[in-house]
């Protein structure tokens, strides 16, 4: 999906900036290619939140209050699921980044759940989303497609509710 189609849920853009400005430095840095559709959205949006119910973060965040940066995401849940995993590992079925093959989290609700990209695994080619919400829910699509739907209210896990909105939390750096 293309991101010029979100503009019929959230509107014009905030930021449309430079893919390779925003994502060049964490790539290199983390050593992971993240997919096409995933970045145009973010460089285009930036750091925000959704329905008011969904903090979407950015690779050159600054300011705002949720210090919505991509890699301060990263450590935070890396290190809050390691610990989790360590003592319930059972209820922990997917490792998190930066562990080898860990799946990245690229968003937080409001209530603490997570939403991350999974890297291709050997049954499928494309990378796709799984949801923590108290439980690991698996969804096989691309992030804008999981997006589409959870704006719109048909994803089979309530994620967001009410009508689609975008709000602006913080700047890019320039």
């Amino acid at each position: 999906m293309h991101v010029s189609q979100f503009r019929e849920l959230l509107g014009r853009p905030f930021v449309n900036g430079d893919v390779e400005q925003d994502w060049a430095v964490v790539e290199a840095r983390s050593g992971v290619a993240f997919p096409d559709d995933y970045k145009c959205f973010v460089t285009a949006y930036g750091p925000g939140c959704l329905n008011d119910q969904l903090y979407l973060f950015h690779p050159r965040a600054v300011g705002g209050d949720e210090r919505l940066r991509l890699e301060s995401l990263w450590e935070q849940t890396s290190y809050a699921y390691s610990e989790l995993s360590r003592n319930a590992p059972e209820l922990y079925t997917y490792s998190v980044h930066p562990e080898p093959g860990g799946c990245i989290p690229v968003a937080r609700s409001v209530s603490g759940n997570h939403v991350f990209l999974a890297p291709p695994d050997a049954g499928y080619t494309d990378w796709f989303v799984i949801v923590e919400m108290g439980q690991w829910v698996l969804l096989r699509m691309s992030f804008t497609d999981f997006l589409w739907k959870a704006l719109r209210g048909e994803l089979e896990v309530p994620l967001l509710q009410g009508p689609p909105t975008f709000e602006p939390v913080g700047t890019v750096e320039p």
